[in-house]
């Protein structure tokens, strides 16, 4: 696999990745009625921009001038989507509160 083609599927997963929790992000927002979510789904919707500019840069080089992003960028927002999403999901571990004698 060439770095070109290492670099498109990286922007590609970017760019689901960010379509999807944005996508939980925005029905959060809706729902809870809290805007912390919407600026989530916000914060999500730069990072797939960002990858769709990357992608676009390979597919048609110079249409986007300093377009190119590189695997190591591409890899931190894949890293940080993948944060996101723990933090939705991860459970919380509740304690009892401590019983008064």
């Amino acid at each position: 696999m060439t770095t070109n083609e290492l670099l498109l599927v990286l922007d590609a997963i970017a760019i689901v990745l960010a379509a999807l929790l944005g996508l939980i992000a925005f029905s959060a927002a809706r729902r809870y009625r809290d805007r912390r979510f919407a600026f989530v789904g916000i914060a999500l919707t730069a990072l797939g921009l960002i990858g769709a500019v990357g992608a676009v840069d390979l597919t048609s080089p110079g249409a986007i001038p300093d377009g190119g992003l590189g695997e190591v960028p591409v890899a931190l927002l894949i890293l940080a989507e993948a944060l996101l999403y723990l933090s939705f999901v991860a459970s919380r571990t509740w304690t009892p509160p401590p019983s008064n004698p």
